[in-house]
């Protein structure tokens, strides 16, 4: 619905009403290199009722998801000269509100004050068209935004009439480009501020710190490194600023858009800022996790900082090593100690059924079972039934009849957790709840689609596998279109019944989890369970279990994942000093390369076989519930002296890491993980006992020590503030 303005009357805007401050037509989304898939749409800013300037919203709507009235208005005011920021309510025309959620199909929409910055990428020979990209606060990945000039009415009539006037430039000079009507407007109702040390992006309300970030170098810094020997810059000073955010600006574009970024960050990055992020590791990461992008925005300073703090304040003298070499031996662990120790075979069907008695209950102890696990994994036989232990969804105490009463449950709680999003509208129609969906669905279609049970098939009848509710001929859940058999690229339309039910699973999960959400990188711990059971409501209450202690890898701040960071950078410390020594030379204590191996326990660095292996072991907490962080020593102790004796600068330490994904020997890391923790806990006892004797106050950091316990760690995310997106 759309109204004209009307001179002398203020109106009371509805709660889905917004005044429209701004418009520029003919702006498009490129999604992919086709100009067949370009997506027009207008680039607007909207007010609501009562909203300040910090509330304006930016938002790009996609020509097709406007009503007749709105996109006659939306045309008409992108003509109309409206002086921005200066007039009352009366003064804008009012129409329906935009889409609220970061992204939904092809609109998105964002407050002004979760923008960070805008970088502005002018026409040039090689971009015919001018785009802008938004990085917001909170590094989520939103679309370019490219200016269509030549079928803009505003920018051609603008255009015109400064060729008439023989002054084709803009206020400041520049060529004139519909980019710059979008910025004038921009500056009306917020702080922009040009960068002196990257001028093609401009920070939006920043804070001091962010203008002293971005400062210029001084010539006298400059004047005493020209003479220096060039060295790959300190990775961690860049982590540790606002100027890793120009960074993020480059780094966020969507995949399909990645043929692009290698020229935009040769046109405008600073050249170290430009030699770190065109490394192909630190892409490759970021590529995969977007949540890795903003971990080296926000938290790797701040890793090495709070573990050098630990550090100074726990490090151990020369003497108190002295010690420990002499009771534990010098050398951490031989290639010769490792092959000595031998892992046993897996556990059968038929061991596991000596396990229980005629009544289904454990009869020997619960220790003894994760020990046996521990040490030899799972034969895949059992896997099905022996998760549902490991994860906590049957109790280690209880029989056959009741496992089948609590099924029976599980599967009616699930049911009714499931109802409560397909048979509530109001809820489908929520935006935060589309843009979920959407996350959802993109991340189904890309996971473990190398598996045979993944694999499309068609004409196949898609059901809920493992549910109650009676199925259609599609689906109980409305939210499916029918397909075409040609249908390639809807996300949306998923043939495989497998993937549909993960898929269901994970939208059932917002309803039982409703402050976490979705987010990227669940799909990758979801579907080895799927894989296993194939049962769709027993598979949801594995994942629930599996993600009480995998939460804190998720939340919203990366501070779980942070932690986690700053506990295994104390490790490498604590028991490899000089390795960690060396890494410090290679400025690599920030530890990067272990983000993806933590977040999703090393799905990506193993074959499918070895990566189940892995986590059932995990899964029993035998010496300690973050045992995964000693594997991750045993990956670097394992190289430990190629390392100190061939690798020198960051980008080496970071590709080799990087390829060492599916080319480890699992049974040699379980071993030597085993080994470091069993050294690990002879040290903090040789350091609890001389300090004692010594009457000094040498202590093993709470971190470290806390790497003793077997309880879980549990970190729950907190309520979702209003109007922030998930994932």
């Amino acid at each position: 619905m759309a109204d004209k303005r009307v001179p002398g009357r203020r109106r009371t805007l509805g709660s889905n009403e917004v005044q429209l401050l701004f418009v520029k037509s003919k702006t498009y989304l490129h999604p992919t290199t086709a100009k067949s898939d370009n997506v027009s749409g207008f680039l607007t800013l909207t007010k609501g009722s009562g909203a300040t300037n910090r509330d304006v919203v930016l938002s790009f709507t996609a020509e097709d998801q406007l009503s007749a009235s709105d996109r006659k208005t939306y045309e008409a005011v992108d003509l109309q000269d409206l002086k921005t920021g200066v007039e009352s309510e009366i003064d804008f025309p009012v129409v329906s509100k935009p889409p609220v959620s970061v992204l939904t199909g092809y609109s998105f929409s964002i407050p002004i004050s979760f923008i960070y910055s805008v970088q502005v990428r002018t026409p040039t020979a090689g971009w015919w068209h001018g785009s802008v990209v938004i990085n917001s606060r909170d590094g989520e990945k939103l679309p370019i935004v490219f200016f269509h000039d030549n079928e803009s009415p505003s920018t051609i009539r603008n255009q015109k009439a400064k060729n008439q006037t023989f002054d084709p430039f803009g206020e400041n000079g520049e060529m004139y480009w519909g980019g710059l009507d979008f910025m004038n407007a921009l500056k009306a109702y917020a702080v922009v501020e040009k960068t002196a040390y990257e001028p093609s992006v401009y920070l939006i309300n920043p804070e001091t710190k962010d203008l002293i970030n971005f400062a210029p170098t001084s010539n006298k810094d400059i004047s005493a490194k020209t003479t220096e020997k060039f060295q790959l810059p300190d990775v961690n000073k860049f982590f540790a600023n606002a100027k890793w955010k120009v960074l993020e600006t480059v780094a966020t574009f969507s995949a399909k858009t990645k043929n692009q970024v290698l020229d935009l960050v040769e046109e405008h990055a600073p050249s170290p800022i430009r030699h770190l992020i065109t490394q192909p590791e630190v892409q490759r990461i970021g590529n995969e996790f977007e949540g890795a992008r903003v971990y080296l925005a926000k938290w790797a300073a701040q890793v090495k900082e709070e573990a050098e703090q630990a550090r100074r304040n726990f490090s151990l003298d020369d003497d108190m090593y002295g010690k420990i070499n002499k009771e534990l031996g010098t050398e951490i662990l031989t290639n010769e100690e490792v092959s000595k120790v031998t892992r046993r075979k897996p556990v059968s069907r038929v061991e596991w059924d000596t396990f229980f008695d005629s009544t289904g209950r454990l009869c020997i102890t619960v220790d003894e079972v994760k020990d046996r696990i521990f040490h030899g994994g799972l034969d895949d036989s059992v896997r099905g039934i022996a998760w549902l232990f490991l994860l906590g969804v049957y109790p280690w105490d209880s029989s056959k009849e009741d496992r089948e009463l609590l099924y029976n449950s599980y599967v009616t709680e699930y049911n009714r957790l499931k109802r409560s999003w397909i048979e509530d509208d109001d809820k489908r129609a929520e935006e935060f709840w589309k843009d979920q969906k959407h996350r959802i669905e993109k991340d189904i279609n890309r996971t473990d689609r190398s598996l045979a049970l993944f694999k499309n098939k068609r004409n196949v009848t898609v059901t809920s596998v493992g549910s109650n509710v009676p199925p259609t001929t599609r689906e109980s859940s409305p939210e499916t279109p029918d397909e075409e058999e040609n249908d390639e690229f809807d996300i949306s339309n998923i043939r495989n019944p497998h993937l549909f039910a993960m898929r269901e699973i994970l939208l059932t999960y917002n309803e039982y989890n409703v402050n976490l959400g979705y987010v990227q990188g669940m799909t990758d711990l979801l579907s080895p369970l799927y894989v296993k059971f194939q049962d769709e409501p027993l598979t949801f209450w594995a994942f629930a279990k599996f993600m009480e202690r995998m939460e804190r890898n998720f939340v919203r701040d990366q501070s779980g994942m942070k932690k986690q960071m700053v506990t295994l950078n104390e490790l490498v410390q604590f028991t490899s000093p000089e390795l960690y020594k060396h890494l410090g030379r290679c400025e690599s204590t920030d530890l990067f390369f272990y983000f993806r191996m933590l977040l999703v326990w090393f799905k990506r660095e193993f074959e499918w076989d070895d990566v189940l292996r892995l986590w059932e072991i995990l899964w029993t907490d035998r010496y300690s519930s973050q045992f995964h962080l000693f594997f991750a020593l045993a990956v670097l102790s394992d190289n430990e002296r190629i390392i100190i004796e061939n690798l020198r600068r960051f980008d080496e330490v970071l590709k080799y890491m990087n390829d060492l994904s599916m080319n480890m020997n699992l049974e040699q890391l379980l071993v030597r993980a085993e080994l470091l923790f069993l050294r690990f806990r002879r040290m903090v006892d040789i350091v609890d006992r001389e300090s004692e004797r010594r009457d000094e106050n040498t202590k093993v950091s709470p971190d470290l020590r806390g790497l003793l316990s077997r309880d879980i760690v549990v970190q729950k995310e907190v309520e979702r503030p209003e109007g922030v997106g998930g994932g």
